[in-house]
């Protein structure tokens, strides 16, 4: 799962280009880690990315980001890799980002998760689903226009095969957010397709002021394997969220489960506990139970972690 980078630490700016900027921010990780399939170990993990903007005469805002990634984690051997390259361009028209991004189903649907833990425990077990839809389909370079009028914002996205032997994979998305009965709600209805198959989905969140909040997620998978990331094909999807936040502590619980096309129905439920220290860092607890299916994560049926996650 992709890590929420909070903080810059540094401003760069480009030479006669006034207009632009570099913004250099950094995640850190470090805890134990455990499971059915792992033994327990230390784990640490770093993110550096790197924000690109700038604004043209006109007034034409561009940007965009890289991630350098060290994706073997604590394993001494392994090289860090770039990721996550997208950029972007916009103005009144409207915003257009073309790269590894999401497309127009991922877009506008909100997952079930809150909060975050060092290897994503509570929102990787058999149950969990991302609404990524049929996105890196082919190589991942997604092209999406997205424009906003009030509390509403709609999308548009394509991806190419670039071999030409395979139909482009569409999709759009529409979403709303506002405020009801004292609570701030979120809608999002999205629809994929790739000349093969084709997925829609539907979410539904409301955070409320006294710290309580839940969210819905609904996905009909079309019997696709390759948007599940468990390997099970499957029909559908639904799953439930539900968290409290009390000052610098947020607890949260969810459960999910498909609709397989044959055998047993993967499911599975997931724990998760912040508390905010300040300046950056997060203390995490996270767990994830499975049944029918083995965790996206690769740690087993069962997972957990715990440690702290450091934002500069």
């Amino acid at each position: 799962m992709k890590k929420i980078l909070l903080a810059s630490t540094a401003l760069v700016g480009f030479a006669g280009a006034a207009a632009a900027e570099v913004s250099l921010s950094g995640y850190a990780e470090m805890g134990v880690v455990g499971g059915d399939l792992i033994e327990t170990q230390f784990h640490n993990d770093v993110v550096i990315n790197f924000n690109f903007s700038g604004t043209t005469d006109n007034g034409l805002e561009f940007g965009g980001k890289v991630q350098l990634d060290d994706t073997n984690g604590s394993n001494p051997n392994g090289s860090p890799a770039f990721d996550d390259e997208a950029f972007y361009v916009s103005g009144a028209f409207g915003k257009v980002t073309l790269g590894e991004t999401d497309g127009a189903f991922d877009w506008a649907l909100s997952e079930i998760y809150t909060g975050t833990s060092l290897t994503d425990d509570h929102s990787t077990h058999a149950g969990a689903y991302w609404f990524t839809g049929l996105d890196a389909t082919y190589d991942n370079q997604v092209m999406r226009y997205e424009y906003s009028f009030g509390d509403f914002g709609v999308a548009v996205s394509a991806e190419m095969d670039d071999t030409g032997a395979g139909d482009a994979v569409w999709s759009l998305g529409g979403k709303w957010a506002g405020s009801m009965g004292g609570a701030d709600i979120g809608l999002g209805l999205g629809v994929q397709d790739n000349g093969v198959n084709t997925v829609w989905g539907l979410s539904a969140s409301a955070a409320m002021s006294n710290g309580f909040s839940a969210s819905l997620g609904y996905a009909d998978l079309d019997g696709t394997s390759d948007t599940v990331g468990n390997g099970v094909p499957s029909d559908a999807w639904w799953g439930l969220g539900v968290a409290y936040t009390t000052g610098a502590l947020t607890v949260g619980a969810n459960y999910g489960e498909y609709d397989a096309v044959a055998g047993p129905n993967p499911s599975g439920f997931g724990l998760v506990a912040n508390y905010d220290l300040g300046g950056g860092a997060v203390a995490m607890v996270g767990y994830g139970a499975s049944d029918n299916g083995v965790a996206g994560n690769g740690a087993g049926d069962n997972s957990f972690s715990l440690g702290l996650g450091l934002s500069f």
